[in-house]
């Protein structure tokens, strides 16, 4: 009889060893090799519903339980939820942590994924596998198990319309005197040097983290309106305004550095149903850096950065104007050495609108996508966005 093992570890063995020692006779490879073949696999739980429709503001999770997976009577499993999409041999893998059977995927994130990597069409319903596999747990201290026993359950059917997330946000910046820090521009119309960034897990949320003096005062510009003083956002009667006044921190505030959430409605801009919010944030932990570039094939090369600029009203903000960008790959990072660098959220996704990465992957540049961009880049969050200027 031949028999090939597929170990994850040594110790692995030996846990099964123990588990069928003093119960058979047998050979303890053959027990062995007989318990772990004794296996079926997990069962999912039906949602409440196989219909599953995500918009910008859905803000709930996509619940997923099963039964466990058998491996004898005492070997448990660890499991990997897949989806996949009909007509497709794309597939998400989500792993699960150990000793749980059951997963909560946000449905923001969810879309997010179905839409890049899944490819679906935003606004249509389509048909999505969903799959558990399961595997035997290997011991503390090891991730791997025997391949030779994977399981897959049965397919569950869902239809899921997600919206379209891939196309760039909306684009808001504030304009006005925010720090009360040498600079220009302020006041002035063209000035889009503070992007508020959107939200990589809520589509009607954008954010802004810098220093606002006491008495800082500022409007909120939509793109279209960057270069002419018309459909602005001010506040009026605490509410936001095309006709409004500046936009301050709420009375008594003191300087220091702030969160600024601005959220509004889907589709064309609604200021009756848009907010702003503030938060004061501690940065005394964060370093001031004296350099942030782009480094890669996609910029100059591996060896040199093409160095980004440091805003003047905000140390923690970088912006590089009209950067030509090739086809290649790149990351960000700072101090033109690699003790602390920032890259991609997936994996060969470039341009990513949006998001917040730490280390990350190489950003890839296809041909069709090199061209002129303006970068904006904030150190303290990882926030980065790549605005294309020429089509």
């Amino acid at each position: 009889m031949n028999r090939i093992y597929h170990l994850a570890s040594a110790t692995l063995v030996a846990l099964i060893l123990s588990l069928v020692a003093g119960c058979s006779t047998e050979d303890p490879m053959e027990s062995f090799d007989a318990v772990l073949s004794s296996k079926s696999p997990a069962v999912l739980d039906q949602p409440a519903s196989s219909e599953l429709t995500i918009t910008p503001e859905s803000s709930g999770t996509l619940d997923l339980s099963w039964s466990a997976a058998k491996y004898g009577d005492k070997i448990p499993a660890t499991y990997t939820v897949i989806l996949s999409r009909e007509g497709s041999d794309k597939r998400l893998d989500i792993p699960v942590p150990a000793g749980t059977r059951q997963i909560s995927l946000p449905l923001q994130e969810l879309n997010k994924r179905l839409v890049t990597e899944l490819e679906m069409e935003g606004d249509t319903p389509g048909k999505v596998s969903v799959t558990v596999e399961a595997l035997p747990l290997a011991d503390k201290g090891n991730d791997h198990a025997l391949e030779t026993y994977k399981t897959t359950s049965a397919p569950l059917e869902l239809t899921i319309t997600p919206f379209f997330a891939t196309s760039r946000p909306d684009l808001y910046f504030l304009v006005g005197n925010l720090s009360g820090r040498d600079g220009a521009p302020v006041w002035k119309e063209k000035n889009n040097d503070h992007l508020l960034f959107a939200d990589d897990n809520n589509a009607l949320a954008y954010h802004y983290y810098g220093y606002l003096k006491a008495d800082a005062a500022f409007k909120i510009f939509p793109e279209a309106s960057i270069g002419a003083w018309k459909n602005i956002l001010g506040l009026k009667d605490g509410k936001l305004d095309m006709n409004g006044d500046d936009i301050k921190l709420p009375a008594g505030s003191a300087a220091g550095y702030y969160h600024v959430t601005f959220t509004v409605n889907r589709g064309k801009l609604d200021p009756a149903q848009a907010t702003i919010s503030f938060t004061s944030i501690d940065v005394s932990s964060k370093p001031t850096f004296d350099k942030i570039g782009i480094i890669g094939t996609a910029g100059i090369d591996w060896d040199h950065d093409l160095f980004l600029e440091q805003s003047k009203t905000e140390p923690h903000l970088w912006i590089g104007r009209e950067i030509v960008l090739k086809e290649g790959d790149f990351k960000l990072r700072a101090n033109a050495a690699w003790a602390k660098s920032w890259g991609g959220q997936e994996k060969d996704q470039f341009p990513t609108d949006f998001g917040i990465v730490s280390g990350g992957e190489n950003w890839k540049v296809t041909a069709k996508e090199a061209g002129k961009y303006n970068v904006y880049f904030n150190d303290l969050t990882g926030n980065y966005f790549f605005q294309k200027l020429d089509k």
